[in-house]
């Protein structure tokens, strides 16, 4: 659902994260949306008034962090997300959770097949303090963001659709493969016939579905991040091209 990238490991970072937010702000014909620039309190921005931002800010460290939100269209639509709410909320959990104040900025790519946020923030908060983003901060992001998806589907559903969902869901860890659960069947029948392996067999589908529901997820974010890239390096080429006419 989120996946992490930082500018600070190119010869000229400040000129690619600008470039980066021009990216996330341009309108392409497979966007079904404006993706205008918002912020914790604005939603439409001037990208010229962060980019003066970046570059007064101290030429150490990280100059940018950046980060992708996607969620499936299928559910999106089904849970009634609200992708700008989910990017806001997401990043105030998490300022609060460090105690930090970014200063961000974000852009909603409403994709056929995957809606996703571009969400970019400086490697200085607003006290001008350096701001580190390591594993841990990672992990919590994509804690913070999966916590914030299923609390705005709990606001937007009736109480009866999001019992249907959250029964659904469980349904789903519950249900073994059909032929993992005649093997396990037939091997337990074998080796235990009381049974008593049967919590650990079940503890390990779930987890398996777990892996697989993962990998899933990160596929997606995978594509939409070489997508993003892909894009961004044409771009940059077509204004090399253009520097050169001239």
């Amino acid at each position: 659902m989120l996946r992490y990238l930082k500018h600070n490991g190119t010869n000229k970072p400040i000129h690619s994260a600008k470039e980066h937010i021009r990216y996330i702000e341009a309108n392409r014909e497979k966007h079904r949306n404006n993706p205008d620039l918002f912020n914790s309190k604005e939603n439409v921005l001037d990208r010229r008034d962060f980019w003066k931002r970046i570059e007064d800010q101290p030429k150490n460290g990280v100059v940018l962090h950046k980060m992708v939100i996607s969620l499936s269209e299928d559910e999106q639509k089904r849970l009634k997300i609200d992708m700008r709410e989910l990017a806001r909320d997401t990043m105030a959990s998490f300022e609060t959770k460090i105690g930090r104040r970014l200063d961000w900025i974000a852009a909603f790519h409403d994709d056929k097949g995957q809606p996703h946020i571009h969400v970019a923030f400086r490697g200085r908060d607003l006290d001008g303090k350096q701001v580190g983003i390591y594993p841990i901060h990672v992990k919590q992001l994509k804690q913070i963001a999966e916590q914030e998806k299923v609390r705005q589907a709990e606001r937007n559903l009736t109480r009866a659709q999001f019992r249907e969902y959250t029964k659904e869901l469980e349904a789903e860890r519950q249900q073994p493969r059909r032929y993992e659960q005649d093997r396990d069947y037939s091997d337990r029948s074998r080796s235990d016939p009381l049974g008593l392996q049967t919590s650990k067999v079940t503890l390990n589908f779930l987890e398996q579905m777990i892996k697989d529901g993962q990998r899933q997820i990160e596929r997606v974010q995978r594509k939409a991040y070489y997508e993003a890239e892909r894009e961004a390096e044409q771009e940059r080429n077509k204004s090399k091209g253009r520097g050169m006419e001239r």
